[in-house]
């Protein structure tokens, strides 16, 4: 577990530095809106990736024998990365790719969702441990990168983080208050001195005691950063969402904040790590995420969520737990394909589009397949009866094979990202209410060369051009 005597040594070796301070949350009406924002997820930066080390060894290691072999066949490590393996991000990709992204995109958003795990991955246990300590140094890093990043003149747009199942120490595990402080967490503590510039602080105690918080993100629209460790199924230090603990009193929270915002007459944005789906949430958390989703369905604009690591949208119904299970998802390949496929039409023909809610999960800059981020537009006209809805993404990705290749070629020309889709482009969608998506997903489903075509293209989207 996390010392909490952890920070103060971090504190003291200079490891938190001082940041640009985040625009002033108060003055958020002082700054023009641009009607887009940026979405970041599932960074899993790696410090130790090793150019032309073995795929095999999660490219942690050089080969002992045949490296030649190895190279010609696209065995071994490239240097900005290793797309389609088990690998983690390269540091210097990591940072050039914040650096890119944030000089093409800083001046025309007007906010950062960032969903979690900048940690890498605990491939090797046996062998190179993850220690809570180097969790913290991840994400640390990376929290200072996109503020510098996202710099303006003196101030920082709004960054929205959220904790991932790989940023907390043991893996997957999140209690709650401790019985030494029955008010808050001690990993929760150090989190709220990292983010410390990107949480309100009229927010931070909620922080402490349960990792979510609000934010004003643009005038009228507010973020929900979501602790979605509390409902995952995997975390079994904590209990449900139907008894007295954390489940029940983030579940609580987002009623309160809900009901609030509608009162304000505010839009809403949900973001959070873990997306919510039979496999992944306790059942009663998942069936109270979703009983609160369609309570409050006219001022929740969209669901963000990473994790999955494929680029794909799915359907919550007010009975998800009756279902026999075919409506899980697993993750990769063409098995999640059909569970998906299938999703779809059995939530069109069960239920009215009243009861379904939309769950978007966008693809890592993690090179699970190729390093992705998406820029988002939404109606900042404050005068439309649609105010806040969401309504078009960009999908933004490199090709590492192709700048892999042209390093080896000793053309040190460092990555650009291209455009891979956008969804009034090509999946000809005029807006991205949740009517829209449902409206897509029938598409989808329909026996016609149309359907399938565009069911080529949505596959092929999933896995970033690979």
């Amino acid at each position: 577990m996390f010392q909490y005597l952890s920070i103060i040594v971090l504190c003291i070796s200079g490891l938190i530095q001082a940041n640009p301070q985040q625009v002033a949350f108060s003055s958020l009406d002082k700054v023009p809106q641009h009607g887009r924002f940026l979405h970041l997820t599932d960074i899993h930066m790696d410090d130790h990736y090793h150019v032309g080390a073995t795929i095999t060894s999660f490219c942690h290691r050089d080969p002992k024998k045949h490296s030649k072999k190895k190279a010609r066949k696209g065995k071994l490590a490239g240097y900005w990365g290793a797309p389609a393996t088990d690998c983690d991000s390269a540091p210097h990709m990591v940072y050039h790719s914040i650096d890119w992204i944030a000089q093409e995109w800083k001046d025309k958003i007007d906010f950062v969702i960032w969903t979690g795990d900048n940690a890498r991955h605990d491939t090797e246990p046996g062998k190179i441990r993850r220690s809570g300590e180097e969790i913290l140094h991840y994400n640390i890093r990376i929290t200072e990168a996109l503020q510098r990043a996202f710099q303006r003149q003196n101030y920082t747009i709004p960054i929205v983080p959220c904790l991932g199942n790989n940023d907390v120490h043991p893996h997957n595990k999140l209690s709650g208050p401790t019985n030494d402080d029955p008010q808050e967490n001690k990993q929760l503590i150090i989190y709220s001195h990292i983010w410390r510039d990107l949480i309100p602080s009229d927010q931070i105690s909620t922080f402490r005691h349960g990792g979510y918080f609000s934010v004003s993100v643009a005038p009228g629209i507010r973020v929900l950063s979501l602790n979605t460790l509390y409902f995952f199924d995997s975390n079994d230090v904590v209990g449900g969402c139907d008894v007295d603990g954390p489940g029940r009193d983030h579940i609580q929270w987002m009623e309160q904040q809900l009901n609030d915002a509608r009162q304000q007459g505010e839009k809403i944005y949900i973001m959070g790590h873990v997306p919510p789906t039979t496999k992944s949430f306790k059942h009663d958390c998942l069936e109270a995420y979703t009983r609160v989703s369609l309570n409050y369905q006219d001022i929740i604009q969209a669901h963000f969520y990473g994790h999955a690591n494929m680029d794909h949208f799915q359907l919550l119904h007010s009975s998800n737990n009756d279902d026999d299970g075919d409506d899980d998802i697993v993750i990769r390949g063409n098995n999640m394909a059909r569970k998906l496929r299938k999703q779809y039409k059995r939530s069109l023909k069960k239920y009215n589009p009243e009861d379904l809610v939309v769950i978007h999960v966008a693809p890592p800059l993690l090179p699970v397949y190729n390093p992705t981020f998406r820029v988002n537009e939404y109606n900042a006209d404050h005068q439309s009866p649609t105010f806040g809805m969401w309504t078009k993404y960009t999908q933004w990705y490199s090709d590492l094979a192709y700048w892999n290749h042209q390093y080896n070629l000793d053309n040190t020309t460092r990555p650009s990202f291209e455009i891979e889709y956008a969804t009034d482009d090509d999946y000809d969608m005029q807006d991205l209410s949740p009517q829209s998506w449902l409206h897509f997903a029938s598409l989808l489903v329909k026996k016609s060369p149309a359907a399938q075509s565009l069911w080529s293209s949505y596959l092929q989207n999933m896995v970033v051009q690979t």
